[in-house]
């Protein structure tokens, strides 16, 4: 290889590198717990954004003389439905944030469950505090998300980390003999971390009054206003201008709203000039105007939302965040931003901090020079904010060029956002495997949350399992994503295979791959899990349909039946019609049960049994070993099959789990009652587990579950190798797919 191509490998090997390390150290900053709940928080008061947001375009909508005007009885009704949605949006957001410490707080805090709630009160206390007098004319200051949402983020993120913090290190009152109320004990016993936290807050209050202010936002207008220090450079006004705004709006503070001041004296005045100028026959002067900031360093709304929206549609892979831009390009052309800045989310979102805050400064370095060298003429005209993009542009400043500029500002905003909006996927999908693992992490423990296995937790994880119970159940009704794998039992000694176990697998378009233990949980949380045990023997047997011309009437099928199944009426009916339609006998299809079902012994369940091991359905007993049925339920119900547990023989098996086996083993060879052991893996495994009596197998050392058309292949080669070497079976030749 030549030098170049060597600079070349290393080069892109470089880049590579740098956005690993890149990635890294923005999973890092996303792990942390202030963006976990501000992402969680974000999505939960998403809804109230959207509907806002939809209706204060249509308030604002441009084209309202072509379109004709709003009757005023409709414009009312649309006014307070923005205020009870975008304008309390802050508040929602606050008492979400100050929610979700409190669940992180009992995830590693001190060990003892505090209620949530009590975050809420506390922070929406010292909000009011902050405050001060709060009347009909000052509740839409602090409430709305364009005025009151920095406050929101600062009140809830200080109060609730206080209130941690006095939890953890015992300020409480002893309560251990204050009666039987344990709810009423747990909230006296944090009165002294509650009145701490107001303290702090209350001291806070007469600090910014000491300070000559009446409340935080006249204090945060008096800091802005200190900061975008004033000077005769109309540049570099402008520039300062545009890097203030994205700054406030990457922590959650109306730009413009919040710089108001400046929009009032200077953007305002320099266009009036402007248009004094031009009636006068005069020629404009001031690049530096509303309409040249909206038009060329905010298309699409602050932080050039649009060029996000092409980078997402054109590089981004998580269909979430591409439906969350779909949604937003509806009031993104008109130039409200807030369903996308709180929707992905962008608003202190450590991926997207560089690009939001300086691709618009790029733009507008870009468009002013562009103006000053006479490519775009000055804007001298007036559009109202809500104007379309590229459209704006040519209104304001009368030419095409104009658009043409716009245009490639949109490119390279476009283009500068791509690499964040790859990072950014990466990110989300670490995020949505942790919690996801959490998510299985519970459904094993067997633990439940408000009566559900995985629906009633808390937080993002809790979001992933409603998601996904909601996606289940359109999948279960429509007969989509949802499909079946099989995984062969082999009988060693007699060298072939007897039949194969039907396994459900989910492949949802936006998760991939779900895990089979999470999809039962969620079909028993929705209560559908009845539903999808008809759609894995309707498939099934269908399967069956086509196997059983090739393998003969001794091949068969196992199909996990749920307890819940064994309480419906119509059960043996069922199945007796899912049977007849595949035109498969019916000692084809084994029905694997649980031990809870064999230990029930309800008359239900041992007449439903009988009655479907007299239409000639095999009936096994799976996960065999690690419940507590005893021989008098193996005699008693009409069982065919046992199947050892492979907790019991996966890896070395210890000296209990062997005593285990080869008693189970002994037992079902005395009573003449079939057994396959599970979860063999290795060549070593099986040759202990054939010392031990065994003859029946299932795992992965055969063959992982996989399609019907796969597993008939399989069975195929094994029938093959079969007929070319008779009946005598060596380890070594498994044939394993």
């Amino acid at each position: 290889m030549n030098d170049s191509g060597i600079e070349s490998v290393d080069g892109k090997l470089a880049v590579f590198d740098y956005f690993t390390y890149l990635n890294r150290c923005m999973d890092k900053v996303a792990s942390m717990t202030f963006f976990k709940v501000l992402k969680r928080s974000q999505l939960q008061v998403f809804p109230l954004i959207v509907v806002g947001a939809v209706l204060l375009c249509a308030l604002n909508f441009p084209f309202g003389n072509i379109l004709g005007e709003i009757p005023d009885s409709y414009k009312g009704l649309l006014a307070d439905v923005v205020n009870g949605t975008y304008g309390v949006a802050a508040l929602a957001m606050l008492c979400s944030m100050s929610y979700n410490y409190g669940v992180m707080h009992n995830k590693k805090g001190s060990g003892e469950y505090i209620s949530p709630n009590l975050f809420v009160v506390i922070s929406l206390s010292c909000f009011f505090i902050l405050h001060g007098e709060v009347n009909f004319l000052t509740f839409s200051e602090i409430a709305s998300l364009g005025n009151g949402i920095a406050q929101a983020f600062f009140v809830s993120s200080v109060a609730s980390f206080l209130l941690h913090i006095f939890i953890r290190i015992g300020m409480r009152i002893p309560v251990s003999d204050a009666g039987y109320d344990l709810y009423s004990r747990e909230i006296l016993s944090l009165i002294p971390a509650c009145v701490g936290v107001i303290v702090f807050f209350a001291l806070l209050k007469k600090l910014v009054m000491v300070l000559g202010f009446g409340n935080l936002y006249g204090f945060k207008d008096y800091v802005v206003c200190r900061i975008l220090s004033l000077n005769d450079s109309e540049f570099l006004n402008g520039l300062f201008y545009t890097l203030s705004s994205q700054c406030l709006w990457f922590f959650g503070v109306h730009g413009p709203n919040s710089l108001s001041f400046f929009n009032n004296t200077v953007l305002s005045s320099n266009m009036d000039a402007n248009i004094a100028l031009i009636q006068a026959g005069g020629i404009p002067t001031h690049v530096l105007t509303k309409e040249f900031i909206d038009c060329f360093a905010m298309a699409g709304g602050s932080g050039l939302t649009l060029s996000l929206l092409i980078a997402i549609f054109m590089k981004g892979r998580d269909s979430g965040v591409r439906k969350i831009s779909f949604l937003a390009l509806l009031v993104c052309i008109f130039n409200v931003n807030e369903p996308l800045l709180f929707g992905i989310p962008l608003i202190l979102n450590p991926v997207y901090a560089l690009p939001f805050i300086f691709i618009p400064i790029l733009a507008y370095c870009i468009a002013y020079g562009a103006t000053l060298t006479g490519f775009v003429p000055v804007i001298t005209h007036v559009v109202h904010w809500t104007t379309p993009p590229f459209l704006n542009a040519y209104l304001a400043t009368g030419a095409w060029s104009g658009v043409l500029l716009q245009a490639f500002i949109v490119m390279v905003g476009a283009a500068a956002y791509m690499p964040f909006v790859i990072i950014f996927d990466m990110v989300v999908r670490k995020q949505y495997e942790q919690g996801m693992n959490e998510v299985l992490a519970v459904v094993r423990s067997g633990s439940e949350f408000s009566g559900y296995k995985c629906m009633g937790l808390s937080g993002f994880e809790g979001f992933i399992a409603r998601s996904l119970a909601h996606d289940l159940r359109d999948a279960i009704r429509n007969e989509e994503q949802l499909y079946m794998v099989y995984q062969p039992q082999v009988d060693v000694d007699a060298g072939r295979i007897l039949g194969a176990e039907a396994l459900l697998r989910w492949h949802h378009p936006s998760y991939g791959h779900i895990s089979p233990e999470v999809i039962v949980a969620l079909a028993e949380d929705m209560n559908c899990v009845d539903q999808l045990t008809y759609f894995i023997l309707r498939e099934s047997c269908a399967q069956l349909g086509v196997w059983h011309g090739r393998f003969g009437d001794e091949f068969f099928v196992s199909v996990n039946f749920t307890p819940s199944l064994f309480t419906d009426e119509k059960l043996e009916s069922k199945v007796a019609s899912i049977i007849r339609d595949a035109s498969v006998p019916a000692h084809c299809l084994e029905i694997e049960i649980t031990e809870s079902v064999a230990m029930t012994s309800s008359d239900l369940v041992l007449a439903t049994l009988h009655n479907l091991r007299r239409q000639g359905i095999r009936i096994s007993i799976d996960d065999f070993g690690m419940g507590h049925t005893s021989l008098r339920y193996l005699r008693e119900l009409p069982i065919d099959k046992v199947k050892i547990d492979r907790s019991l023989t996966f890896g070395s098996l210890n000296d209990v789990n062997r005593h285990i086996v080869t008693s189970i083993l002994d037992l079902c060879r005395n009573i003449n009652m079939k057994v396959v052991v599970e979860g063999v893996e290795d060549n070593i495994q099986l040759e202990r587990l054939r010392l031990m009596g065994g003859s029946c197998f299932q795992g992965y050392y055969f063959s992982r579950p996989v399609p019907g058309e796969e597993c008939m292949q399989f069975i195929e080669k094994w029938k093959k190798r079969d007929r070319v070497q008779g009946n005598s079976f060596q380890a070594k030749e498994v044939l394993c797919v």
